[in-house]
Formats: C-alpha cells, structure tokens, sequence
C-alpha cells in the first residue's frame, strides 16, 4: 500500500470547552535526528500554508508533547498497524491537547500511519483534502509535531496538531526554521484575537522589537503583521522579542529562536524554543516598591467602550476625554432626576476574592453630601454600594480611583458580574474604567503567582501596592529577572617601579533587564575606575609602590536591580624593569 493511501483523515474541528482530564503520560524521548524531523515538518509546512496565502504556525511544546505520545502510543501499543485518531486509552486529539497541558483550542490533527520523510508527510497531507484543510486552516495558530520510529523493526507513525490560542498571539521568525544564513530576518506577528470578557486583551495597535527580553532599547511603533529584523552578529541561536500594546495600555511578549549560521546543531535542539504556557509567572523586584502589599492583574479592565457598558437609567452619554484611558468616558449628566450606567460580563473569574478599582472624576468637589454610589454584584451577591462625597475627591474633573473588595461566586441562576455606577448628588459624574486585581499578597520577590485559569501566555502584569489602607497607582511588573554579567573575569597589570603608569583595561558589563544606574567601585587606593558607557575602564597607579604582587578588586552592582555584585579580582606586579622582547617571524610556506 502506497504511503499517501495511509493517511488517516480527520474533520476539522476545535474544541473549546472543558474537558476533565487525568495527568499526561510521560513523553518519549526524542533523539536529535526524530526532532530534526519534527522541525523540518513544522517548517515545510508553514512553506505550505505561506504558498496558500495563510500565516505560518510557531511551533508548541505542549502539542508536541501529546502528539509525540500519540505517535509513540500508536506504535507500541498497538499489536498490527493502526491508522485512526483514538489512542490506546479511548482519547481524542482534544482530550491529548489538554491532558499534555494545552488549555485552548485544539482538536484538529493529521496523522501519517507509517514514518516518512518530512516532505514526504507533508506532501501526502496536502494531496488529502481533509489534512490538507487542517493543515491550511487560518484559524490556527501553533502546531505540535510527534515523529515515532521502532528501531527494531522500522515500524513508526507520524501526528501533527494544531492549537489556536486567543490570548497568544505569537512570532515566527523565517516561517519556523532551523537556521539562517543571514542576520536579516523576516517576522511574521500575529495580532490578537477579538476576545470578549474582562479578561481579553483587545486587538495590537503598536509593538516593539528587541534582542533584549526587557527591551532596553525597544521603540514603539505601529503595529505590522509582517517586518524583518536584524539579528546579533555572529553565529549561534538567536532569540527575537515582540512586546506588544493595545490602546489601553495591555503587553503581551512574545520571542522566537533561530540559530544564525550554518547547518543547527542537532544536539541543541531543545523545547526550550517551543512555545508553551506556564500555570505560573515569576515576578521580580516587587520588594523594591517600599509598599508591604501587592495585588496583580492580567490587564483585567472593563472600559466605558466595552460593548455591555451602558446607561441604567437618567441622564448620560459617551464623551471625548484625553484624560480618560482609550480617550472616551461615559458621563452621567446632572437632570431633573438621578442616573446610572453599568456594565457586566459572565465569563470572569469565578469564586475567588478580587477587588475593583473604580476610576472616575467628578465636575465639582465641594459637596459634603454624596455624590456616587458605587456597586458590584458577583452571582448574585452584592457588594457595596461605596458611598462617595465630593470632598473625597481631591479636585474637580481630576481622575480617582476607588477600591471595592468582591468576589464573583459561582451561581447558575445569576450568572452576571455586574459594575454599577450610580450618580446620586448635583455633580457631573465621568466614568473612565474598572480594574480588576487580585487580593493582596506579600510584595516578596521574586514572586511566583498562580495565574487564575493556569493559562499565562506573556500578558504583561499589572501590579498595584497597598499597606491595607493606601494603595499606589498601578505598574508594570518585571517578568524578567535582572542580570550582570562582567568580561573579562579577571584583570592583570604589569608595571615599573619608576615609569609610566600601564595601560588602562576595560571591563565590559551587561546588565540586563536590570534598572539604569549600576556602578563600579574599587577596594584599593592603586586602582581608579571610570564608566564609560557599558564599560568600566580600569587604571592601575604603582607610585610610591614597591616591588611586589599586589591584588585588590572592583565590584560592579546594581543597588536597584535586587541581583548579587560581581567581583572583578585584579592583579598589579611592580618590577624594577620591563624589558620589550621581540620574536622572530616565521614564515610558513
């Protein structure tokens, strides 16, 4: 039987919904040559899908997980050949998916029911109808791949999976290969996908390119499906960072990694690479803030735009506010009666303690009496109403916010997270957004935060600081740990005793994903430092020294950065004479 007439076919079909699952199986191991196979198949076919028109895939770890299973399963539990999408267990694509840890949409798969060769694979799916509308589907977004080869008997089997995640939104250098022989690269960048709720990130209207995963020397600019990029000179693997933000000030980061030079070495190919998602994210730098207290968001924000906000009762309307994030309010206008506008969601964040931060301003503040209520009803159960004075707004038309501790409890007969907003007195009330942050927490760091949905996908994370009375304005959190790094590691100087001091020697420092301001200090009068950009220049003295080995160190810190100081030892020899050597030339014919 010809190999293209083995092909297993499969509906297309993404699933969304929850399904329970036990923990995954172990993975086999895979040897250098199998996942040079699986590389060059998820590039062949990203060629395949750019030929059609359709964006390239960036390879998943966790897909690849559940189809290397998959292929390993349908080889060696199997007693004869099999050619089907059920594992040995009862499971389906999706099942594997989100056994092996991939919590979107997933259930398409292709499979080749015998081992081939990547262009062999891909060929065959692409002149099968079925896999090839798998394989072309615009919807997806990653791709597993799961090559398996029986060494005893050459019996092997061949999966590949596709996710579409719509909080990822990933890059894709040069179509997913291996390598490149040139520094000038193209991207490919998706945006995001519309997603409903508090909880979705909106569509990308800017981004940031870097080498450096904290973009130290990122600039905004527009946002662009499609841009090329120069990678760091040199050879070895490279790794591109894509940080972008939607008008309301949400990040999402996102990398890829090619090897620049020749042919890759197999033997460091690893899944690091692969894209994946973490039920956690490590934040840094938190115990720097001075406040006691933090609590974390995803860019979790209801906005006076957002398609459920609007107007209970009385008097209101959208307005154009350049003080307003987005650039719009709602404003509840003085009338012959109060007003009220609301907006809700069903799908947030279910029992767990929460507080909202309401950010509005009022047009006088001069009334002791109240002027707004305030209000969160969570499955049911109402929170508030907070009952605000104009004297508690520091001045007119000037922005504030409100905390509003809730919980959104889980209650099939209300099913609604709901934000009201009432005007109650004679003031103009301007309603901006809603945040939604986590309870506090300890301002350690680093900080490992359980992610609410274990689904963290490099959102940028929001952190506000409180002592349980105040709390601070809200910023970006490091995802990133600082790091310093100093070359050489050591220092040597050679000198006479009566002549000219040696020359200076320069440390070169990389403090990266570190705050600017690091410096360089000296434990011995006989030596001097001065920084000179990334570099620390470094002069030895030896006046009024006497013959000898004298060591001494300077150590480079970064007070701010919450990282250890390195120490750069140093060596100054004093002599009564140097003589200059000269060696003959030799020349090789």
């Amino acid at each position: 039987m010809r190999n293209w007439q083995r092909l297993a076919l499969i509906s297309i079909a993404l699933f969304g919904c929850f399904v329970p699952v036990q923990s995954a199986p172990p993975t086999p191991a895979q040897t250098p040559d199998v996942r040079h196979n699986e590389a060059q198949t998820v590039y062949l076919s990203n060629l395949a899908r750019r030929a059609n028109g359709i964006p390239p895939l960036r390879w998943n770890r966790q897909l690849t997980a559940a189809a290397r299973w998959f292929a390993w399963d349908s080889t060696e539990n199997r007693p004869g050949w099999y050619c089907g999408h059920q594992d040995t267990n009862g499971n389906w694509p999706d099942y594997r998916a989100r056994a092996f840890g991939y919590l979107a949409l997933a259930g398409a798969e292709n499979a080749f029911c015998g081992y081939v060769t990547p262009a062999g694979a891909v060929q065959g799916w692409m002149n099968s109808p079925g896999h090839r509308a798998n394989l072309l589907d615009p919807v997806s977004r990653e791709i597993g791949l799961g090559y398996y080869r029986r060494s005893g008997d050459g019996r092997g089997y061949i999966a590949q999976m596709f996710g579409a995640d719509p909080s990822y939104a990933p890059v894709i250098i040069e179509n997913e290969a291996l390598s490149t022989p040139l520094a000038r690269v193209n991207l490919y960048i998706y945006n995001r996908a519309e997603q409903n709720g508090f909880a979705g990130l909106g569509p990308a209207t800017q981004m940031m390119i870097s080498a450096d995963p904290c973009f130290a020397d990122g600039v905004w600019m527009p946002f662009s499906n499609e841009t090329t990029w120069n990678l760091e000179d040199g050879q070895g693997w490279r790794t591109v960072y894509v940080k972008t933000r939607d008008p309301l000030n949400r990040t999402a980061t996102v990398s890829d990694t090619i090897y620049l030079g020749g042919t890759a070495p197999l033997q460091e190919l690893d899944d690091e690479y692969l894209s994946t998602t973490q039920p956690s994210v490590t934040l840094y730098r938190l115990d720097q803030s001075g406040w006691p207290m933090v609590q974390l968001s995803l860019g979790w924000i209801a906005d006076d735009a957002y398609p459920t906000f609007s107007r209970l009762w009385g008097n209101g309307e959208r307005v154009t506010d350049p003080d307003a994030w987005g650039g719009t309010a709602y404003r509840l206008a003085t009338s012959s009666g109060e007003s009220s506008a609301w907006v809700w969601d069903t799908s947030f964040i279910k029992d767990t303690p929460l507080v909202a931060y309401f950010r509005i301003k009022v047009s006088s503040n001069e009334s002791s009496s109240e002027v707004a209520q305030l209000t969160v009803i969570g499955g049911g159960t109402e929170y508030g109403p907070l009952r605000l004075r104009g004297v508690e707004f520091s001045a007119p038309n000037r922005y504030q916010e409100f905390a509003l501790p809730f919980t959104f409890h889980s209650n099939p007969n209300e099913p609604f997270l709901i934000f009201q907003i009432r005007r109650s007195g004679a003031a103009d009330v301007f309603v901006d957004a809603i945040t939604i942050f986590s309870a506090s927490q300890p301002a350690t760091s680093p900080l490992i935060w359980q992610v609410p949905g274990g689904n963290y996908r490099g959102q940028g994370v929001w952190a506000r600081f409180t002592d349980g009375a105040r709390f601070s304005e809200m910023t970006e959190a490091a995802t990133m740990p600082a790091r310093l790094s100093v070359t050489p590691a050591g220092l040597r100087f050679l000198a006479q005793r009566s002549g000219a001091p040696p020359l200076s020697a320069h440390l070169r420092v990389a403090a990266t994903c570190a705050p600017p301001g690091w410096q360089a200090t000296q434990d011995v009068p006989w030596l001097q430092t001065e920084i000179v950009g990334s570099a620390v220049r470094v002069r030895a003295n030896q006046s009024g020294l006497n013959n000898g080995v004298y060591t001494g160190s300077i150590t480079i810190s970064a007070p701010d950065a919450g990282v250890a100081p390195i120490v750069v030892p140093v060596e100054l020899i004093v002599v009564d004479q140097l003589f200059s050597v000269h060696l003959p030339l030799i020349n090789k014919n």
